[in-house]
């Protein structure tokens, strides 16, 4: 049987550059031990039971390394059934955990969900049989903020707030303050998903205040992105700027070049709003050479997709369309399923634009049956409200209240007002097509009473004014 030397010689090679090599020999021990398993009476069930726990769990590692997540699930898998059966409910609890990073990469919410409810379980029984230190409550507190994230990410706001300030009491009670700051920093992404731009900006800005505090460049430059970020959806367009490019500033100081991508990313979101278009793909192009550069095929995908969303906006249909189909290729690739169904839906509207409706529905129909299966009910409700809009372009006013009024149930049900807000307004449109002027009224009166509610002072009064 394989030696407890060549598992340590694998374990140093598993740690090194040679990943590839650490694979083919990983891989030829376990052909080893299965045959020997198969040829074998040996009765030394917990030796074999040992061996196999290591080799899974250097496969498991290899694979993670290399980004390789189809073979790291694979083995990642086997590792929870071998510590299931054996009890080893703290290890059974990480592997969860590790698993659960991986489906959450790929955007498959439900089952990192799953996974990270799994990874608290067990961490919980391992607390009942030790005495609860606070490594295991930091532990924890990331499972809750995992769950956090992942629920906003299929769109479950009030859970994912649950989650958060769960993690949130315990970060504070360990005295983790960086803990505390990516808890506000999450509670803030929370509420700006369903436009509640104020209450995201208050809860930034206690991160931002704690960061003053440890003096952390990193999360300071993160907390300034965020507000930003916030600052753009509330239409303050010159204060986003302003705090982006302090985050940017940062970024550049301390080499952080995934970091300096997205900022530029997102000062290239900003121009778009303010449709300066040359600025906007000024920007965007420097963050894809960097996403490039650095390898983030993510971050790839996301500045092909905003730079055909400026070009769409330029009316270069063409143009905007080479862009998509190059984000729609590269998340495809990688397993990024909320990326896809973006891209779908992007897509879907030059399609529209271009006044191609079978295709325009054709497209946003792959997406909606992404964000469907992926649990993504945001995105859903937002496919929804576009393919209404579609039927709506075409004269199919039947079909387009029947979408719409998805999209608007979804809205409603997850809180999203702004969803909300749009879809009682294109309801409005479609009852007004019809001829139901009273009931276009009444609909549309709803959209603009959600559109005031989310609105600021300085917005009310610019929507009154117009």
């Amino acid at each position: 049987m394989i030696s407890f030397m060549c598992i340590a010689f694998l374990v140093a090679l598993r740690n090194s550059d040679h990943i590839q090599k650490a694979i083919e020999i990983w891989n030829e021990c376990l052909i080893l031990l299965n045959n020997n398993d198969k040829n074998s009476k040996d009765q030394l069930n917990s030796l074999r039971q040992l061996f196999y726990e290591v080799i899974y769990t250097g496969l498991f590692s290899v694979h993670r390394r290399i980004s390789d997540h189809k073979s790291a699930e694979r083995y990642g898998r086997k590792l929870l059934v071998l510590y299931s059966e054996s009890g080893d409910l703290a290890i059974e609890g990480d592997v969860s955990m590790a698993l659960a990073k991986i489906a959450e990469s790929q955007k498959r919410f439900t089952d990192a969900k799953e996974l990270y409810e799994k990874a608290i379980d067990r961490k919980r029984q391992t607390a009942l049989l030790i005495t609860t230190e606070i490594s295991d409550r930091k532990e924890e507190a990331s499972c809750y903020g995992k769950l956090g994230y992942v629920c906003k990410s299929l769109g479950q706001y009030n859970k994912a707030e649950e989650y958060l300030q769960k993690a949130l009491v315990i970060r504070t009670e360990t005295g983790d303050r960086r803990g505390e700051i990516s808890c506000y920093i999450n509670l803030g992404c929370v509420f700006m998903s369903v436009g509640q731009y104020d209450k995201a900006k208050e809860y930034v800005q206690k991160a931002l205040v704690i960061n003053t505090e440890i003096g952390d460049r990193g999360e300071e430059a993160s907390c300034y992105g965020n507000l930003g970020y916030v600052l753009r959806s509330l239409g303050q367009y010159d204060k986003a700027k302003e705090y982006l490019q302090k985050a940017l500033l940062i970024r550049i100081e301390i080499n952080d070049r995934r970091g300096e991508a997205a900022d530029n990313r997102n000062l290239g979101t900003v121009f778009l709003s303010l449709g300066q278009y040359e600025k906007a793909i000024e920007y965007l192009q420097t963050a894809l050479v960097i996403s490039t550069e650095i390898g983030d095929r993510e971050g790839e995908a996301a500045e092909y997709g905003s730079l055909g969303n400026v070009f769409e906006s330029l009316r270069q249909y063409d143009k905007a369309k080479e862009y998509l189909q190059k984000a729609l290729v590269i998340s495809t690739e990688i397993g990024d399923r909320g990326g896809e169904a973006s891209c779908y839906t992007d897509l879907g509207d030059v399609f529209e634009c271009l006044g191609q409706y079978d295709k325009a529905v054709e497209y946003l129909q792959k997406g909606l049956v992404i964000t469907t299966k992926i649990g993504d009910k945001k995105g859903e409700a937002s496919t929804y409200g576009n393919l209404g809009t579609v039927f709506k372009s075409i004269g199919q006013y039947g079909k387009a209240e029947e979408y719409l009024r998805k999209a608007l149930v979804i809205s409603t049900e997850i809180g999203n007002r702004r969803g909300e807000a749009a879809d009682y307004g294109n309801l409005g449109t479609v009852f007004w097509s019809l001829g139901q002027y009273d009931k276009a009224k009444e609909y549309l009166q709803k959209g603009l009473s959600s559109a005031l509610k989310l609105a600021t002072e300085e917005e009310k009064h610019r929507v009154i004014q117009t």
